[in-house]
């Protein structure tokens, strides 16, 4: 196996470079050999994270990205198939103390305004971990579809309700509108789209309510009719699944390439109820799904209207964790 480099950030200052095999060493820089199996972390406590300072591993010539703090531990592996078809997705395992998933914005507190490319955006807010979301930003600036066909969902954002209206429950179109609603204490719930109202959700104290779907995983139990659904093809796609409160799995799925044909909504729900998730939800696909890693796309996107091979345009992702490391990260 070809072996990679480490890169290990014991804190924000005071690291030291050891050189690397061109002898050539920086400030505030530590760097030390992959191990070829990919097993090894830096010393951890016992509930799994560092005493102090960050860690960062970026190897992407064997797909393999972690970060680790006092309080949140990342692990994203690259994964492959070649048959029946191609396929290579991404895994990203959460571990958290204290951080949440919840939304990153283009504009501080704007959330369906102005759009801008995933890395852009994932860099200027330091975030460690970022996926797309419910595209919501399309259906509310009715960009693509008529407002007599397309219902925004119901949406709350920073505990705040956005939006109210949305389609009858039980619905197979494309999106159902289900809902993902995430809360302060890290507990994640899926919902049949108009199972709640938006003021149900506030009062639960939910601080955000995505709209898209279908939920794939509730209770355990995977969506007996996602067959059904028209959208069960092989895409591009991006799903969030919850194990328990404070560990998670977010899956994006590669399609539309050479390398990778995408998968279904079938496959997708299979691979978050194989790694243990209890609720999941199916984000936005297509050239919209995408994953970064501080601050970086690490994702290749079929068709991409970018030049750079960017997901979609986006006011707004949805992350966790927050680093000053992040190239790019412009604090307020």
């Amino acid at each position: 196996m070809k072996q990679g480099w480490k890169r290990i950030l014991a804190g924000i200052l005071g690291a030291v470079l050891i050189p690397g095999p061109g002898g050539l060493a920086e400030e505030e820089e530590e760097w030390l050999m992959l191990e070829e199996d990919g097993s090894s972390w830096p010393e951890l406590n016992e509930e799994g994270f560092l005493d102090s300072g960050e860690y960062v591993a970026e190897d992407p010539d064997n797909g393999l990205w972690r970060y680790c703090s006092e309080t949140l531990k990342i692990e994203i592996l690259r994964k492959t198939e070649t048959k029946p078809d191609k396929l290579i997705w991404y895994e990203a395992e959460v571990w958290s103390r204290k951080e949440t998933f919840g939304f990153i914005t283009n504009e501080p507190g704007k959330h369906f305004s102005s759009a801008d490319w995933p890395p852009l955006v994932a860099s200027r807010n330091g975030a460690v971990l970022a996926i797309n979301g419910d595209y919501a930003s399309n259906r509310w600036n009715n960009m693509h579809y008529p407002k007599e066909r397309y219902k925004v969902g119901i949406l709350l954002r920073d505990g705040e309700i956005m939006s109210s209206e949305t389609r009858k429950s039980g619905n197979t179109s494309f999106p159902n509108l289900d809902t993902l609603a995430i809360y302060p204490d890290g507990n994640m719930e899926v919902h049949d789209s108009r199972e709640l109202t938006a003021e149900e959700y506030l009062e639960k104290g939910a601080v955000d309510v995505l709209a898209f779907g279908p939920w794939l995983i509730r209770d355990g139990n995977l969506r007996p009719n996602l067959k059904k659904f028209a959208t069960n093809n092989r895409n591009p796609r991006t799903a969030l699944g919850m194990i328990e409160p404070g560990h998670y799995i977010a899956v994006m799925v590669e399609g539309r390439h050479r390398q990778s044909k995408g998968c279904t909504l079938v496959r997708l729900a299979e691979m978050l109820q194989e790694r243990g998730c209890t609720q999941a939800f199916n984000m936005d696909g297509g050239e919209t799904s995408c994953i970064l890693f501080m601050g970086k796309q690490i994702c290749t996107v079929g068709n991409a209207s970018s030049h750079k091979g960017y997901a979609r345009k986006e006011p707004e992702f949805l992350a966790i964790g927050t680093s000053a490391l992040v190239e790019g990260y412009q604090p307020e």
